[in-house]
């Protein structure tokens, strides 16, 4: 995947990344900021922004917490972005579940598979 400032949606048209799941970090430039990933999918791409449907996960350099807010849509300034990644299509990025380790890095697990009735006995 290449995303990048004014690939399609700027005048409106198609973006060629739309609907991809992708995980974004992005830099805010003042002491008490948290560290902001984002986790969904891309919505459409401007000539200024990312603009991504997902959750962010707000974490604090030395604390072991991890923030996770609503889903909604985010526009994220080019600027800002300090990584981005794909994920795999068939990604259920609304089911992931989120931990932070000991160095402060976030560490994403899959939930385990629902067992059927039958299966619980």
């Amino acid at each position: 995947m290449e995303i990048g400032a004014g690939q399609g949606g700027a005048r409106g048209g198609p973006s060629p990344n739309a609907g991809k799941v992708v995980k974004v970090r992005w830099v805010k430039q003042y002491a008490e900021a948290t560290n902001q990933v984002c986790i969904g999918e891309v919505v459409r791409e401007t000539a200024e922004y990312l603009v991504m449907r997902g959750v962010v996960l707000n974490v604090r350099k030395g604390a072991p917490e991890l923030k996770r807010d609503e889903e909604r849509v985010h526009w994220i300034p080019w600027g800002q972005i300090a990584g981005a990644c794909e994920l795999p299509s068939d990604t259920k990025w609304r089911q992931l579940e989120f931990t932070v380790d000991e160095v402060g890095d976030v560490k994403c697990r899959r939930p385990p598979p629902r067992r059927t009735a039958a299966e619980a006995g």
